[in-house]
């Protein structure tokens, strides 16, 4: 008798809602303890300049689909105001990049359950779900933090858009995750074309549905409230080829910016071709061995690779991206930035997606292969370049944003600094009643 069978149908439930709540936990844990110490307790950008600030003095839970730079940003907002409404101010910081954390985990484990019907083998579907938690280029500027956890849902949305529904209820909750990715993350409109996937299997409308409606409001909203304009540079497309190079296989194989930049002045672009050259075998070893879902699946990891990095160079083209004009000089500014994370991710995942082909035929190659992703993925856990590594830390500003106001009764609000500074929305305003009620 299996123990199962001793347990009712609601224990299971319970169960199973408890180991996942635990695997969340802990992915988001390890997502959290890759940044430094310094980084853990900063706020950046968005989160704080934006979101944070409209949660306080704005228009709260009323304003969780106000545009912001032509966008809706739900799930950023979502948590500002959780944030704002139920934890103290000086721990603003740890719970916001917490929660992000958290959400990158779920992502992992999503990305776990709808990848199922493409993968027997829990291995490979752990893999899958590794990649978004351990992602070398993540803790540069994205991990941990809601104003870059937008490219973790790009991440989601494909595989959302390809799982069939089992039931009303799954299908459900397809659609809503679906819509809320949308309203976060205007780029995953890149996935309509996965609508034609067995298109008529009603059992994946529901995502389809969601996603529609998500990206709807997002077009809605950039024809109302437009984004800023670009720069006005112009885009090279050489420097966008050759920039997925650096921003992708590159990124995943030197982890910084300044071995990236050694390797080139030393040797020239044979280093960034070379970093390439295992995932092109893999893709060819796919197409070659791979089932037509296995090769479906890899050429919508390759594209996505590449559409997301493109779409980053079309949407906000400047001088520092333009690698074909580079000289010897140009190259030591060169940078790993938070539109390296999508990218890599998408290429990431051809080495699970060919250990499952490999699986058919040799579980030792296979088990050496995901042997070798784990190692990728690993050596790089702690990352060596951190946006936030030098603060400020918010705790240590909500002090002293408590003394301006102690020493000044004139003061109504206090500004309290967060990274990076000198940004245009760089304080958190934060009333002094509030703060001296602390």
């Amino acid at each position: 008798m299996r123990p199962w069978t001793l347990v009712g149908d609601s224990s299971r439930g319970v169960i199973r809602w408890v180991i996942n709540v635990a695997i969340i936990l802990i992915g988001a844990l390890v997502a959290f303890f890759r940044m430094p110490w310094e980084a853990q307790r900063s706020i950046w950008a968005e989160d704080g300049g934006v979101f944070l600030n409209d949660a306080i003095s704005g228009s709260g839970w009323r304003g969780i689909l106000a545009p912001y730079e032509g966008y809706l940003h739900l799930i950023p907002r979502l948590a500002a105001n959780l944030v704002v409404s139920v934890v103290p101010i000086n721990l603003y910081a740890l719970a916001m990049n917490f929660l992000s954390c958290i959400v990158v985990s779920l992502v992992g484990l999503l990305v776990y359950r709808l990848s199922k019907p493409f993968f027997e083998s829990r291995a490979v579907r752990v893999c899958l779900a590794s990649i978004p938690v351990l992602v070398a280029p993540g803790p540069v500027e994205t991990l941990a933090n809601f104003a870059n956890v937008h490219w973790f849902l790009l991440w989601l949305a494909p595989w959302l858009l390809l799982k069939p529904a089992k039931s009303r209820k799954e299908g459900i909750f397809l659609l809503v995750a679906s819509l809320v990715v949308a309203l976060t993350e205007i780029l995953a409109l890149m996935f309509v074309p996965l609508f034609l996937y067995r298109w008529r299997d009603k059992s994946k409308w529901y995502a389809a549905v969601g996603l529609v409606v998500g990206l709807a409001c997002q077009i809605f909203v950039t024809l109302t409230n437009p984004r800023s304009p670009s720069s006005g540079y112009p885009v090279n497309a050489f420097s966008v080829f050759e920039g997925w190079f650096l921003n992708s296989s590159s990124a995943l194989f030197f982890g910084d910016s300044a071995t990236v930049t050694s390797r080139i002045h030393a040797f020239g672009p044979l280093p960034i071709v070379f970093a390439a050259f295992p995932f092109i075998m893999l893709l060819a070893y796919i197409m070659w061995k791979g089932s037509s879902a296995h090769r479906f699946l890899a050429g919508t990891m390759f594209v996505a690779s590449i559409g997301t990095w493109a779409a980053t160079q079309v949407v906000n083209p400047q001088p520092f991206f333009d690698y074909a004009a580079f000289n010897a000089a140009d190259w030591n500014g060169f940078f790993i930035s938070r539109y390296s994370t999508a990218p890599s991710m998408f290429l990431l995942a051809l080495f699970p997606l060919a250990s499952a082909v490999l699986l058919t035929n040799s579980r030792a190659k296979a088990s050496l292969l995901i042997g070798s992703f784990l190692a990728l993925q690993l050596v790089f856990f702690f990352p060596t370049v951190v946006s936030r590594t030098n603060g400020p830390v918010w705790s240590e500003e909500v002090n002293a944003g408590k003394q301006a106001c102690s020493a000044n009764p004139t003061f109504e609000t206090s500004g309290i600094q967060i990274a990076p500074r000198g940004w245009f929305a760089d304080k958190v305003h934060i009333g002094c009643k509030e703060l001296l009620g602390q």
